[in-house]
C-alpha cells in the first residue's frame, strides 16, 4: 500500500501533502452532482480566506516623506533657534536665516513638481534631536548647520552640500597670536595650554570629536549653547570657544558684540566641513527635489544675498570648491 508520508530523506513537505490531499478530496467530492454547488461555495470561501491571510502576513511598505507630502499637501521641516545666520528666531519670535529661506525655496520647488499648493510647517528642533526627528518622521527634512560625515550618513541621507565652513577658535583679540596653532611652535602651544587654557565646546558636534587633539592640554568645558560661550569669553572665564567659524560670528552678531574685539583663529579653518540638509533614508524623490533647489539659480541668488563678501547681509569668505549653490 502506497504511503502518503513523505520520504524522510526528502524532509517533511507540508505543502506537498496539502496539495495531494486537496486534489484527492476535490476529485472525489466533485464527482457527486449533489455536492458540486456546496463544494464550489466552500472552495471560494477557502481561497478567499487564504488570500486574506497571506495578504495580512506580507510586509506593508511604510509611506515615504515624499509620498506623505504629496498626499497631505504639507511639508514639515525642522528649524533651530540658535544657529545664526542659518536658522534662528528674530526679536518677534519668527524664524529667520539662510537655511529657513532655503527651505522656503524647497517648498516652492515641491509645488512646481507636484502641481499643487504645499503648506510649510516649521517645527522647532535642537542640536540633540535633529537626526531622530527626521528618522522618526516628525519632520520631513532639516536644512541647517549640520556637517556631513560618514558616521551620520549611516543613519540618515544628506543633500548635496549648500555651505562649507570649518572649525575655528573664537578668542579675544589680545589672545589671537598666543592661541593660534598655525602661528606658534608646538612647544609654545603646549606652554600656552599649561597656563590653564579653558576652551568651550558644544557636545554632540564634530568639534567634540575632531578638534580636541589640536589642544590636548587644554581644559575643555561643555557649553549649553554658543550664547553662553560668548558671555563666558567676554567675562574671561573662557579663553576660547571652539565651533564652526560662521556660527561663532553669527553669535557675536546676535549679541551685538563688536567684531573687532574678537578674532577667529586660525584664519583658515583646520577642518573643512560641508553642510547638507538631513533627509530620510532612501527617499530618492525628496532628495532629488532638494538637490535641484540647492543647484538652482534662485538659491545662487539667495546665497549671495546672505554671504557675498561685499554685498551680503552676513559677509563670509567662501572656502573650498564643494559648495556650488
Amino acid at each position: 500500500m502506497e504511503s502518503s508520508v513523505s520520504d524522510p530523506a526528502q524532509g517533511f513537505q507540508p505543502a506537498k501533502l496539502f496539495t495531494e490531499f486537496f486534489t484527492k478530496s476535490f476529485t472525489k467530492a466533485f464527482t457527486k452532482p449533489s455536492a458540486k454547488s456546496a463544494l464550489f461555495q466552500i472552495l471560494i470561501v477557502s481561497v478567499t480566506s487564504l488570500g486574506l491571510t497571506l495578504g495580512a502576513c506580507l510586509p506593508v511598505k511604510a509611506e515615504s516623506a515624499s509620498e506623505r507630502i504629496k498626499r497631505t499637501g504639507v511639508l514639515n521641516a525642522g528649524v533651530r533657534m540658535d544657529a545664526v545666520p542659518f536658522s534662528y528666531l528674530d526679536q518677534n519670535g519668527r524664524p529667520q536665516g539662510y537655511a529657513v529661506e532655503l527651505t522656503q525655496l524647497i517648498q516652492r520647488q515641491l509645488e512646481q513638481e507636484l502641481g499643487k499648493p504645499i503648506q510649510l510647517n516649521l517645527e522647532v528642533i535642537n542640536l540633540d534631536n535633529r537626526f531622530e526627528q527626521v528618522q522618526s518622521g516628525q519632520v520631513d527634512l532639516y536644512c541647517g548647520a549640520t556637517s556631513i560625515t560618514p558616521e551620520r550618513e549611516r543613519i540618515v541621507d544628506f543633500s548635496i552640500p549648500f555651505f562649507t565652513s570649518g572649525i575655528q577658535l573664537l578668542v579675544r583679540q589680545e589672545d589671537a597670536l598666543r592661541l593660534d596653532p598655525t602661528r606658534i611652535s608646538e612647544e609654545e602651544l603646549q606652554q600656552a595650554q599649561s597656563g590653564q587654557v579653558a576652551i568651550g565646546f558644544l557636545q554632540n558636534t564634530t568639534t567634540d570629536t575632531e578638534f580636541r587633539e589640536v589642544y590636548p592640554g587644554a581644559s575643555w568645558q561643555a557649553l549649553k549653547n554658543r550664547a553662553a560661550g560668548v558671555r563666558q569669553l567676554r567675562d574671561r572665564s573662557l579663553s576660547a570657544i571652539a565651533s564652526d567659524g560662521i556660527l561663532l560670528l553669527g553669535e557675536l552678531w546676535l549679541q551685538g558684540e563688536a567684531f573687532e574685539q574678537f578674532r577667529l583663529v586660525p584664519e583658515e579653518p583646520l577642518t573643512f566641513e560641508d553642510y547638507g540638509c538631513i533627509l530620510p533614508e532612501g527617499d530618492q524623490a525628496l532628495g532629488e527635489i532638494v538637490n535641484q533647489t540647492i543647484t538652482s539659480p534662485a538659491n545662487t541668488q539667495l546665497w549671495q544675498q546672505w554671504f557675498d563678501q561685499d554685498t551680503g547681509r552676513f559677509p563670509y569668505k567662501r572656502f573650498g570648491a564643494s559648495v556650488k549653490p
